[in-house]
């Protein structure tokens, strides 16, 4: 009896080992944060477009006791996260924002070291920015915003300041390197637990059709928005459709929370505030898609009717792009943006700040330094219009 259940044992491994070791030599490394958490194929979704990354980094993990120019508070879309296995600095809005503009740019994950806790801190009174920025994914908005309590805040607002004069843009002109998405190979040691985790996530999708994961692949209505091989379909969290973005009444909740941080901030009377909320991938593409959402995201609307809360618009912009045949705003495999959402996000708020008097002189925002794509014509180390 013993022999026998060994004997079912082995085969049962012989087999999964089968199916196994063929896919982890086939597969590509999971690049995306969409294909690892939904157990889809970073061969299908990968870009096959390149990448940015300025090595070293021009933005930096913000040390304590440093000064910076501006020093942002953002998540996955300014800095990498501490889970994703690909995340390097370098590669951010926040690094072309600095190229652009010359500005001395901090970055902290505002989940970590939150923002409140900065502002009471002797840090923010010694060495105070010329301008802090909140990046916040569109996401957060669905719930109290995490580390934002103000409570511990008692900074007076003073009277009488003077204005700063504006910082001179001076830019960098770094050219970034080409970063290319790692591929299966197969002399290398096979990603066998990604095998496992992407069959175990897969399999029920498609041969139970199971639905109501965390990612959800959507069909798009036209080809091209992405350069990945799944030329029709692209991947979204689930939660990119949840209807409370279009809840007036909880975004002017959330907005009013959003101008006591900025009230906040600017009691110094030396740093200026902005505010930076990343669309979700769905809010981007949600008229691109076969099956739209009957209702469309009003995070930016809301936001945009208080004037004095000095937010950057994104979406209505990012679609426009989109539309326009710009590709790979968004990563094809992940939630966050790509290459050019980045360097569309870098110079959006390159404008802001322009706006808020933090800078003097023009960033050239319509002008981007890109990394060398052979047959591209911008493999010469000269500046490439791409607007």
């Amino acid at each position: 009896m013993r022999g026998g259940l060994d004997r079912i044992i082995l085969r049962g491994l012989a087999l999964a080992m089968a199916l196994v070791l063929p896919l982890a030599f086939a597969l590509d490394p999971p690049d995306g944060d969409l294909t690892e958490l939904g157990g889809y194929a970073e061969n299908r979704f990968g870009p096959k477009a390149p990448q940015a990354i300025f090595v070293p980094p021009l933005a930096e993990a913000a040390r304590p006791g440093a000064g910076y120019d501006a020093l942002v508070f953002g998540d996955g879309f300014s800095r990498p996260e501490a889970e994703e296995r690909h995340g390097r600095y370098g590669r951010y809005w926040t690094d072309h924002l600095r190229n652009l503009t010359g500005l001395t740019v901090g970055v902290r994950a505002a989940g970590a070291a939150p923002l409140a806790a900065y502002l009471a801190s002797p840090d923010f009174r010694e060495r105070p920015p010329r301008v802090v920025i909140l990046q916040l994914s569109e996401r957060d908005l669905g719930g109290p915003v995490v580390g934002l309590d103000l409570s511990t805040v008692t900074t007076p607002r003073p009277h009488g300041v003077a204005t700063l004069r504006p910082l001179a843009v001076e830019p960098l002109n770094r050219q970034p390197r080409s970063l290319e998405r790692a591929r299966a190979q197969a002399w290398n040691p096979p990603p066998i637990g990604h095998a496992l985790d992407l069959l175990v996530k897969a399999l029920p999708r498609a041969l139970l059709n199971v639905t109501g994961g965390p990612v959800e692949e959507r069909s798009l209505a036209y080809a091209g928005l992405f350069s990945s091989a799944a030329a029709t379909t692209t991947l979204f969290r689930a939660e990119d459709f949840q209807p409370w973005r279009t809840d007036h009444r909880l975004l002017e909740e959330r907005r009013a929370g959003l101008h006591a941080i900025q009230d906040a901030v600017e009691a110094n009377g030396v740093t200026r505030f902005l505010l930076l909320v990343a669309p979700d991938k769905g809010t981007v593409y949600a008229d691109f898609l076969l099956d739209p959402p009957p209702r469309r995201s009003a995070v930016d609307e809301v936001l945009s009717a208080d004037p004095t809360l000095q937010a950057v618009p994104l979406a209505a912009g990012l679609t426009a792009l989109a539309a326009g045949g710009v590709r790979d705003l968004y990563a094809p495999n992940g939630s966050r943006w790509g290459l050019e959402g980045q360097l569309y996000a870098a110079r959006t708020v390159a404008r802001a700040l322009g706006r808020l008097g933090v800078l003097s002189g023009d960033a050239s925002p319509d002008v981007a330094i890109l990394p060398c794509r052979p047959g591209q014509g911008d493999c010469a180390p000269t500046r490439t219009q791409t607007d």
